[in-house]
């Protein structure tokens, strides 16, 4: 779920308890799978990776081959890289199969099978199942993996949590670079970010009408909510926003100010949302009928991009995770209809997506 599986701060504007909803979902799983054929065996150093993270550093002595992805974005990275993860987790917009549509149609491509799902554990990672794997690397770039968690994993294998805080991802670029450094592939890493960029420069190109429309990317009101959600400068979603063409509403620099510590949202009272300009609103929720409660809103239906129908919401999990966690894969996936349902959502044609 965008933006975390659970979320650092004890305080929460209360449009964001469909945020906090996601932390709930099980992850559940059990997994093995291979390497794929014609994947680069050479060394990226003789002496081995080193990376740096949160918790310390981790050596990784040779090419993993046997790869356990936890939670969201790293086994679509493992698996673009030439891996098939030997362990994934169900994360929040998988199907009834327990993988992200993107992902399970790329690994059955790739590797002619998706790895098993590895079990929820009771409190953490399920490190008996993990350990049954035989993994030579751990993976958990966008977690909340806990010091101690983290040395529980790493007497299993070569453990690399998040890079800079819990639920951090960075941007998908920085996580690609991490990833591909993990796996002794620096330079395949660096080929999947220029493709992808070079996808999303092309798409930008064929919608000049992008350029310049100010946007806010946010949430659906929740039933007597008095704040609409908003995503900050950093998100992910709004990073790609921008890179298509759009800018930032104007009130960006109100939002940095109204956030609580590190978090990557904030709230914007219904009374003060007549003061932030924007041609373009962009949402997820939970369900179409929270889009529909949205928009008729009192309030918001008569902020300027609802009433000109200038909006764009996803209520399809595996929408809302594609665009909220975005890797080299779930990119390819939803950016020609993010971008088609943006160029609808300016000619009047909004979208409210789910059921």
């Amino acid at each position: 779920m965008p933006h975390a599986l659970a979320l650092p701060k004890a305080r929460r504007v209360t449009t964001l308890a469909a945020v906090a909803l996601a932390a709930v979902l099980a992850l559940a799983g059990c997994a093995s799978a291979d390497a794929k054929p014609g994947a680069s065996d050479a060394p990226a150093a003789t002496s081995g990776v080193v990376i740096k993270h949160a918790h310390g550093e981790t050596k990784i002595p040779q090419k993993p081959k046997r790869v356990v992805a936890l939670s969201w974005m790293t086994p679509d990275i493992v698996a673009a890289l030439g891996v098939n993860p030997v362990g994934v987790e169900k994360v929040w917009g998988a199907g009834d199969s327990g993988f992200t549509p993107w992902f399970e149609d790329y690994t059955k491509k790739e590797f002619g099978k998706t790895p098993e799902i590895i079990p929820a554990g009771d409190e953490g990672p399920n490190y008996e199942a993990i350990k049954a794997l035989k993994p030579d690397l751990i993976l958990g770039l966008y977690s909340g993996i806990s010091d101690i968690e983290y040395k529980r994993l790493s007497e299993i294998a070569p453990t690399v949590p998040y890079i800079d805080g819990p639920w951090n991802p960075g941007t998908w670029e920085s996580m690609t670079r991490v990833v591909g450094k993990a796996m002794w592939e620096d330079q395949k890493a660096e080929e999947l970010i220029k493709e992808t960029e070079t996808q999303v420069t092309t798409l930008a190109g064929e919608h000049p009408e992008f350029k310049g429309k100010s946007f806010v990317w946010g949430l659906t009101l929740n039933e007597g909510g008095t704040d609409l959600g908003v995503y900050l400068k950093y998100d992910g979603r709004v990073r790609i926003t921008e890179a298509l063409g759009f800018t930032s509403t104007s009130a960006m620099d109100t939002f940095l100010k109204t956030a609580e510590g590190d978090n990557w949202y904030t709230g914007v009272s219904l009374e003060k949302l007549y003061d932030v300009p924007a041609d373009l609103f962009v949402a997820w929720g939970s369900s179409h009928n929270d889009g529909v409660y949205t928009v008729e809103n009192k309030i918001v239906s008569r902020w300027e991009p609802i009433a000109e129908k200038h909006y764009v919401i996803y209520n399809e999990d595996a929408e809302a995770a594609a665009i909220s966690a975005p890797t080299v894969l779930s990119l390819k996936y939803i950016l020609p209809k993010y971008v088609d349902d943006l160029a609808a959502a300016l000619e009047g044609k909004p979208t409210n997506t789910g059921k």
